[in-house]
C-alpha cells in the first residue's frame, strides 16, 4: 500500500519547556453569579427546572461530541436555574475561554470560591484588572498566583510588567529578571522581554543588545526576529533589518509571507500599553503550554492574549494555526478570513485559508485562492509548495511535478539535504501517479540515496516495483527493511505482505496481510489485498468477507485508493 507524501508547511517557531503546568487556585469570598439570568418566579419553577436540565443535557452532548465552544450557551442557560453548581460553573468558564468570550469568562471567574479557582480563572482576573488600569488590585491578585507558583516564568513575567505599570524603574526590573534561575530554553524569552522593557523605557541601544542575544538563542522565533528588525529600522539601519528578515524567511519558509517590508515607510516609535505587555506575557504562556501538547489550555491563553491586544494580527494567526492543529477547520477559517484585511498578514492568511478549504473538501475555492496568491507572489516558495500539493490532491500530477521541480531548482542552501529528500519523494510520487515510471524511479532512488533509512521512501519505491513486476527480490528486501524500521505502520506491513503474495509465497503473505488489516482496519485497499490472498489460498468465504468489508467502507464515504477500485471489488464479489 502506498501513502502519498504530504509537505509540511508549518515550522516550529518557539521552543517549549515543562514550566507551564496548570495548578488550582486561591482566594475566598466569591460574589454572586453575574452572567446567569434572573431566577424564575415560584409558579414557573417546575417548567424552568425542566428547561434547565434540557439545556444542561444539550450542552453536555455538544461537549462530549468535541464541540465544547457550542455548549457554552446551553451551560449558561442551565446555570440560570442552578447557579450553585460549581462544577458546571467551572466548565462553563473553561468553554468561554476556549471560544474567546473572555469578558463573560472573567465574570464567572469572580464567582468561584477559593477551592474552585484555577490558574486560568485567576490569571483572567489579573489581566482584566491590569487592562482596566487597576494596577494595585491586579498586583495583589498576581501575588496570590505567585504564592501558588513562585518560580513559574509566565507569572514572574506578568508581575514584572505590572510592576513597570506601577512605576518600578526598568533597570530594577531588568536586574530582577536577569537574576531569575531559568532553564536555557527560556533564556531567549527572557532577553526578548528585557528588550521590550528597554524599548518601553526609551533605551534602544540596550534593547538592541538584549534582542540580538535573544535572536542568537532563539533563531526560529518570529517575534524576536521581528522586534529586532523593527528596532534596527527605527535606528536607521533599514538595510540590516531587511537582510535580517530575508535571512529568517530563507531559513523558515513557512513564515515567508509574514515578513514586513520595513523599507516602505518609516516605523512609528515603539509603544506598548499595559494591555499589550500583559498580552505578550500571556501569549508566551500559551506558546509554552502549546509546546507541551496541551492544545486546549493553549487556545484559552491565546484567546486571552488576543482579547487584551485585538489588533495584534500575529496572535490571531497563531490562534488559527492552533485551531488547525485541533482540526477545528471552521474556527481556523473564520480567523484567517478576519486577517484577509490585515495589510501585513493577508497573504499568509490567504495561504492558510486555501489549505483549510482544501481540508474541508472545497477544492474549487482552495484552488482559486492559491491561484490568486501565486499570481501575486510567484516567487514565494511556500506558495509554490502549496500549489504543488493541491495540484497533486486534485489529480493534476504533471502540474504537481512541475511545481516540485521549480522548488528543487531554487532550494536555499540552508534547506539541504532534508528538503531535497522531501521534494524528490514528492515529485517521484507525482510522476508515479502520472504513470511516468522512469522519472518516478529516478527521483525515488535519488531520495533513497540521501535518506537510506526512510521507511516511507523504501515503501513507496518498493511497492511501485512490485506493482510493475520488476526487481521483486530487491523490492522485498526494501520492504523487509522498512518493516523493521516501522513495524506498526499498516501501509508498510501491507506492502510486505503484498510482495510475498506477488512472489507466490502465501504463508508469509497471509501473515503480514492479516497483521496489516489489524493495524489499519479502515483501509479498503489492505482489506482487498487480504481478500485476494484468501482467494488464492482457496478460502473463498474469507475472501468474500474482506472484499465486502472493503466495499462497505467505500459506500460509507472512504476514498478509493485508485480509480476503478470499487468496480474491481464488485467484479471479485
Amino acid at each position: 500500500m502506498v501513502l502519498v507524501p504530504l509537505l509540511l508547511v508549518l515550522g516550529v517557531l518557539l521552543s517549549a519547556t515543562p514550566e507551564s503546568r496548570a495548578m488550582s487556585g486561591v482566594d475566598a469570598g466569591a460574589p454572586a453569579l453575574t452572567v446567569a439570568q434572573e431566577r424564575v418566579q415560584p409558579a414557573q419553577v417546575d417548567a424552568a427546572a425542566v428547561d434547565g436540565i434540557a439545556a444542561y443535557l444539550q450542552g453536555a452532548i455538544l461537549d462530549l461530541d468535541g464541540r465544547p465552544e457550542r455548549a457554552a450557551g446551553r451551560y449558561l442557560a442551565a446555570l440560570a436555574e442552578d447557579p450553585d453548581n460549581l462544577a458546571l460553573r467551572g466548565r462553563a468558564l473553561e468553554i468561554l475561554l476556549l471560544g474567546g468570550d473572555v469578558p463573560n469568562a472573567v465574570k464567572l471567574a469572580k464567582t468561584l470560591p477559593a477551592v474552585n479557582q484555577t490558574t486560568l480563572s485567576r490569571l483572567a482576573q489579573v489581566v482584566q484588572l491590569g487592562q482596566q488600569g487597576k494596577i494595585k488590585q491586579s498586583r495583589s491578585e498576581m501575588r496570590r498566583l505567585l504564592k501558588q507558583a513562585p518560580t513559574l516564568w509566565p507569572f514572574l513575567l506578568t508581575d514584572a510588567y505590572l510592576q513597570y505599570a506601577d512605576g518600578v524603574k526598568p533597570e530594577v526590573l531588568v536586574r530582577r529578571l536577569n537574576q531569575l534561575p531559568l532553564t536555557s530554553v527560556l533564556e531567549g524569552r527572557r532577553q526578548y522581554h528585557v528588550g521590550r522593557l528597554w524599548l518601553k523605557a526609551g533605551q534602544p541601544a540596550k534593547a538592541l543588545a538584549a534582542l540580538a542575544r535573544a535572536q542568537q538563542l532563539e533563531p526560529a522565533s518570529i517575534f524576536t526576529t521581528l522586534l529586532l528588525a523593527e528596532t534596527l529600522a527605527r535606528q536607521g539601519q533599514v538595510e540590516q533589518a531587511t537582510a535580517l528578515l530575508a535571512d529568517f524567511a530563507g531559513r523558515n519558509p513557512a513564515v515567508e509571507l509574514l515578513m514586513p517590508d520595513l523599507g516602505r515607510a518609516p516605523l512609528p516609535p515603539f509603544a506598548a500599553s499595559t494591555s499589550d505587555d500583559l498580552a505578550a506575557a500571556v501569549f508566551d504562556f500559551g506558546l509554552l503550554v502549546w509546546g507541551e501538547g496541551a492544545l486546549g489550555p493553549a487556545r484559552q491563553l491565546l484567546n486571552m492574549a488576543l482579547w487584551l491586544a485585538p489588533e495584534q494580527g500575529y496572535y490571531r494567526y497563531f490562534l488559527a494555526i492552533l485551531l488547525e492543529m485541533g482540526e477545528d477547520w471552521d474556527g481556523a477559517a473564520q480567523e484567517y478570513a478576519r486577517l484577509m484585511t490585515d495589510p501585513l498578514l493577508h497573504d499568509g492568511a490567504k495561504l492558510r485559508l486555501a489549505e483549510v478549504r482544501m481540508r474541508q473538501g472545497d477544492a474549487g475555492l482552495a484552488w482559486q485562492l492559491i491561484g490568486e496568491l501565486q499570481r501575486a507572489r510567484p516567487a514565494a516558495h511556500v506558495v509554490r509548495r502549496s500549489v504543488a500539493q493541491m495540484a497533486f490532491d486534485r489529480g493534476d500530477y504533471n502540474r504537481a511535478a512541475e511545481e516540485y521541480g521549480w522548488l528543487m531548482d531554487r532550494l536555499p542552501a540552508s534547506m539541504l539535504p532534508a528538503a531535497k529528500v522531501e521534494l524528490l519523494f514528492a515529485r517521484g510520487a507525482a510522476y508515479e501517479r502520472d504513470r511516468d515510471f522512469g522519472r518516478a524511479e529516478k527521483d525515488l532512488r535519488a531520495a533513497l540515496q540521501l535518506a537510506p533509512n526512510n521507511p516511507q521512501i523504501l515503501n513507496y519505491l518498493a511497492y511501485m516495483l512490485i506493482e510493475r513486476g520488476q526487481n521483486l527480490a530487491e523490492a522485498l528486501a526494501m520492504l523487509q527493511k522498512a518493516h523493521v524500521l516501522a513495524p506498526r505502520d499498516g501501509a508498510i506491513t501491507d506492502s510486505l505482505g503484498w510482495a510475498y503474495f506477488k512472489m507466490d509465497k502465501l504463508g508469509p503473505a497471509l501473515k503480514y496481510l492479516e497483521l496489516a488489516a489489524e493495524q489499519e482496519p479502515e483501509s479498503p485497499e489492505i482489506l482487498s489485498h487480504l481478500g485476494d490472498a484468501y482467494a488464492k489460498a482457496g478460502r473463498l468465504e474469507d475472501a468474500r468477507k474482506y472484499w465486502q468489508r472493503a466495499l462497505d467502507l467505500l459506500e460509507k464515504g472512504v476514498e478509493e485508493p485508485f480509480e476503478g477500485f470499487g468496480r474491481q471489488l464488485r467484479r471479485k464479489l
